[in-house]
């Protein structure tokens, strides 16, 4: 199961249940994400970041078909990122595999907030005076993924994802 923490934002985008965070507190922090909706060149884009390893995929361009089957083009992209990133099959397998079941909640990490908020800004910086149209997805993705935290003890998010998974 994969627990969503919606800001307000998004919880407006999407026709979804926003359940008590206390009901899923139990849930391993690796199957806990946090998700907000920014704006790139006017169009829609939803972040997406894990709670335990920052691991974070970005959308963009999301319309109403996409919020309305919000979970699917989630599950789709988070494939795609795992295939880009080069992540070991077997790990692949078993993220999308808790991806059958999603829920969403309010937000609960501000920490994750915080390191969307740094996602956010280097986003901004690669699309800057670009056309909508010469945003490479898949390039901003994975230097994001290679993007050094001082909250994760200097180390980029695939890293410490990839990691988790080792211990």
């Amino acid at each position: 199961m994969f627990v969503i923490g919606a800001t307000k934002k998004l919880q407006s985008q999407i026709d979804k249940t926003i359940e008590s965070t206390e009901e899923y507190e139990q849930i391993p922090q690796i199957y806990q994400w946090q998700a907000n909706i920014i704006k790139v060149n006017g169009r829609k884009c939803l972040i997406l970041m894990n709670n335990s390893t920052a691991l974070n995929l970005t959308l963009f361009g999301l319309e109403s078909p996409q919020f309305e089957n919000i979970d699917n083009v989630i599950k789709g992209s988070m494939n795609q990122l795992f295939q880009t990133l080069g992540i070991e099959e077997s790990i692949a397998e078993k993220m999308l595999d808790a991806s059958q079941e999603i829920v969403y909640t309010k937000t609960s990490s501000r920490q994750t907030l915080g390191l969307m908020n740094e996602v956010k800004s280097s986003i901004e910086q690669q699309t800057k005076n670009k056309e909508y149209k010469d945003i490479d997805a898949v390039t901003i993705n994975q230097k994001n993924n290679r993007m050094i935290f001082k909250a994760l003890e200097g180390q980029t998010p695939l890293y410490t994802f990839q990691r988790y998974f080792e211990e």
